[in-house]
């Protein structure tokens, strides 16, 4: 596995994270959003499934990996709008900006799946460079 390809998978998985945490705090407050919570949810499923197609390799499912991730993409663009009632709050403008860099990396994800590096490991006609020194 690409050393890149790693990096991308414990991005997602950090990202993960923060959308747990995230969809947390939404359901303790009693007054939570729908739409953000449906944001954050997907999230959290695009980068689940898109983690588990990377490590096992379901080629078949690349094109649909692809289209996935720009339905998320989207949708956290729907949410960054919907959070922007709040920017001039600490937890407001913090949450856009993460929500900025989400949309930033989900841009970054899908071009990196076009990339000569992964598309080889991952259609499984990768060859480990060996350095000589």
């Amino acid at each position: 596995m690409p050393k890149s390809t790693k990096i991308v998978l414990l991005i997602n998985a950090m990202i993960m994270l923060v959308a747990l945490a995230s969809l947390y705090r939404l359901y303790v407050q009693s007054s939570s959003e729908m739409l953000t919570a449906l944001a954050h949810w997907t999230l959290l499923g695009g980068m689940l499934i898109s983690n588990l197609i990377i490590v096992f390799k379901a080629r078949p499912l690349w094109k649909f990996m692809r289209a996935m991730l720009y339905v998320v993409v989207l949708l956290q663009a729907l949410n960054l709008m919907i959070i922007a009632k709040d920017f001039l709050t600490l937890t407001g403008f913090l949450a856009m900006i993460y929500s900025l860099l989400v949309i930033i990396y989900l841009i970054g994800f899908r071009g990196y799946l076009n990339s000569h590096v992964f598309f080889e490991w991952f259609m499984g006609k990768y060859i480990k460079e060996t350095r000589e020194e």
